[in-house]
């Protein structure tokens, strides 16, 4: 997974060579064993995998409420051992998150393994599980379904759910740069 991983961000790199945040993701591939790369237990960091996920029809974008953030988020997740890829812990996730099946993935390269976006953000202590301060290195990925469906939310995690605007998505502080790329998707899908 380590060399798909690298592979990926070196192409991401090579589309969005102005992105020298990822330093950090960089650093953290170079000293992760392959195991170690995707490892919930890495408190150095792990990549993680997500999608925003627009329906075609109603230029609408799916978003869950996370019972542990108190916000609502696109979903998204730790990837797992049996996930070959960051793309398919995306699919995965957002299946388990969503009950969204049958996503079309709108890629930035011939390679749909190529995120639209890496992200690396810091989590904070978790007190309730009593998890160490860390990094999420965030492959995230843009999927489109037909049309809005009712969602089926993993209520262990979620506890609702919502489609919004494009604009509404844009207000998200959070969100910050990637706004741009997702407007340029939603225009290359059409």
């Amino acid at each position: 997974m380590k060399k798909l991983i690298v592979d990926s961000l070196e192409k991401y790199l090579s589309i969005y060579q102005e992105e020298d945040k990822l330093s950090k993701l960089k650093n953290f591939l170079e000293r992760c064993d392959d195991e170690d790369v995707t490892d919930w237990n890495n408190f150095d960091g792990h990549v993680v995998a997500s999608a925003f996920v627009m329906s075609r029809k109603e230029k609408m974008f799916a978003l869950v409420y996370h019972n542990e953030f108190k916000i609502y988020v696109y979903p998204g997740g730790h990837i797992t051992p049996d996930d070959t890829t960051p793309l398919e812990a995306a699919k995965r996730e957002v299946e388990e998150e969503t009950g969204l099946k049958n996503v079309d993935v709108i890629s930035i390269s011939d390679d749909e393994n190529v995120p639209f976006d890496i992200d690396a953000h810091h989590i904070a202590y978790n007190e309730k599980l009593d998890l160490p301060e860390h990094y999420h290195f965030d492959y995230r990925y843009f999927f489109v379904v037909d049309h809005m469906d009712d969602l089926v939310i993993d209520e262990e995690e979620s506890s609702g759910y919502k489609w919004v605007t494009f604009e509404e998505l844009a207000k998200n502080p959070h969100y910050g740069r990637c706004i741009s790329k997702i407007e340029e998707l939603m225009k290359k899908e059409g």
